[in-house]
């Protein structure tokens, strides 16, 4: 099935607002999920940088505390003090050089990322000796006895590097806290960021997308009512009856006047009955209309069996073809009775044979009459003239006058001749003002009476009418003969020659008489 264009236009209109809609949803779905990202990852980085501080800060006070134990330790006379002030030095000083690691190698169960900038690294190797120097001091603290020299010194060697080491972590204390400090500002620049990129997006899509969106729609609502509206006029109308059938039910959701002034119902009746309530069950051709229906073939002229309002079987030709209404399958149906049917044909076959100004026969019509009229006279061997008419001053009437006084004039002419004429002729408008007469068993010298009859009926008009001109014609007798008419036309022609012959006469006539 070939597609109509306006279906591939709206198909191809709706596929691309829909990609529209995928890519604006997607780029928002995209920037939310960044935002989230470095929000969480800004409060991972905040978590991770408070721990890392903390526990650079407490490696200044666990170094204060080795050096303060180292110190009593020298003054401790009590054996059970000095191995509680050993224990207490030692689980320090494990913890000192875990974290020490930890800050810049990384430990998961402290919480420690390990992952320095590079003026750090350098902080941590520059007290790095002191720290080196500090740890082999605590453990030889931890290894002497009481009152050794070697503790003296081992204490001392504390008390020497303890300087340099805790200036050391002050400086990667602060250098730990200022990095901390720049990562939230940098977070919260890149969240600004995004915020303002989100709200250009949606301000871009709301101009490209959503607006145009907005329009389409509206654009499509006054379509649709535009469409309703149409469709309302077309129902109204259509000469004749039309129904909406929903395609899926068969019910009829729309009707026109005709359709009620067909079968008897108001045009509301009909609405959601199914269109079979209204057909003769009995009949066959009606079971098959709709099952065509229902196949969603499209139907010319089937003849069915209605059923009107008093119960009556009303013989009807059905015309249906399927469309879209209101976004669902539908079916038009056009029902005409077969009786109106046969008076619009006896119409059109009047009008296809008679003159609709004069009610004579027609020029087609004459002419198809006269070729059988010829084939009888050459068959029989029997006379047959014609006469061609002509209304004298019709140009002249009219512009005097006014063309209706020159309709009333041929209208005249055409009465005459058809009351004049015997019952077996036959008059003929050819077209304006010139009329032919077919005459048959008739010679040009039993025409003349004829003719004469009509001139006085037309003098008789101009007295009875009062009217303010004279109504004539100028008249062209014409007898066939085969040696000289080889067709209709022939004929035709040679009576019109003789009737501007008389035409010419008569003027002639006239005007010797105004100069006399």
């Amino acid at each position: 099935m070939v597609s109509s264009p306006h279906k591939d236009i709206a198909e191809f209109t709706a596929n691309r607002m829909r990609a529209r809609y995928v890519v604006a949803l997607s780029l928002i779905a995209m920037l939310t999920i960044i935002s989230q990202w470095v929000v969480q990852r800004s409060l991972a980085n905040q978590e991770f940088d408070s721990r890392v501080v903390n526990i650079a800060g407490r490696q200044r006070m666990l170094s204060q505390k080795i050096t303060k134990t180292g110190l009593r330790l020298r003054i401790i006379e009590s054996a059970e003090e000095s191995r509680e002030a050993r224990s207490q030095l030692s689980e320090a000083l494990s913890l000192w050089q875990r974290s020490h690691l930890g800050l810049q190698h990384g430990d998961s169960s402290l919480g420690l990322p390990g992952t320095n900038s590079g003026e750090i690294d350098g902080l941590f190797k520059s007290i790095e000796p002191d720290y080196l120097a500090m740890v082999a001091a605590a453990e030889q603290i931890i290894a002497q006895p009481d009152g050794s020299a070697d503790l003296a010194a081992a204490v001392r060697r504390l008390s020497e590097h303890e300087p340099s080491f805790l200036a050391g972590m002050n400086a990667i204390v602060f250098r730990y806290d200022s990095e901390a400090k720049q990562k939230v500002d940098h977070a919260r620049y890149l969240e600004f960021g995004l915020a303002g990129l989100t709200l250009t997006v949606l301000v871009l899509e709301a101009r490209l997308i959503f607006a145009p969106a907005v329009r389409r729609m509206r654009h499509d609502m006054r379509q649709r009512k535009l469409h309703e509206a149409d469709m309302e006029r077309l129902f109204s109308a259509s000469p004749t009856a039309m129904f909406l059938v929903d395609e899926a039910s068969l019910t009829v959701v729309r009707a026109n006047s005709r359709a009620g002034a067909l079968m008897g119902y108001r045009a509301d009746r009909y609405l959601g009955h199914p269109v079979g309530d209204f057909l003769a069950g009995d009949a066959e051709s009606n079971r098959e209309f709709l099952e065509r229906i229902r196949a969603g073939a499209n139907i010319d002229e089937h003849q069915i069996l209605l059923l009107d309002a008093q119960g009556n079987k009303v013989d009807a030709l059905a015309s249906a073809c399927r469309l879209r209404y209101a976004e669902q399958g539908s079916v038009a149906i056009g029902i005409t009775s077969i009786v109106e049917v046969k008076k619009a044909q006896q119409t059109l076959e009047y009008y296809a044979t008679f003159d609709e100004m004069t009610c004579l026969v027609n020029r087609r019509t004459g002419l198809r009459i006269l070729v059988t009229e010829l084939d009888r006279a050459r068959r029989d061997r029997l006379p047959l003239s014609v006469c061609f008419a002509d209304l004298d001053r019709l140009k002249d009437i009219n512009d005097k006058f006014g063309h209706h006084e020159g309709d009333w004039m041929i209208r005249a002419l055409a009465g005459v001749l058809r009351e004049s004429i015997r019952g077996g002729d036959v008059a003929v408008r050819l077209g304006g003002d010139e009329f032919l007469l077919i005459l048959h068993d008739c010679t040009e010298e039993q025409a003349v009476p004829l003719i004469c009859r009509i001139e006085r009926r037309l003098e008789q008009m101009t007295v009875i009418e009062r009217r303010p001109y004279q109504l004539s014609a100028s008249f062209g007798v014409a007898r066939y003969d085969p040696d000289r008419h080889a067709t209709p036309e022939d004929l035709v022609r040679d009576a019109d020659n003789r009737m501007y012959a008389a035409k010419h006469l008569k003027r002639t006539a006239a005007a010797g008489a105004r100069d006399a």
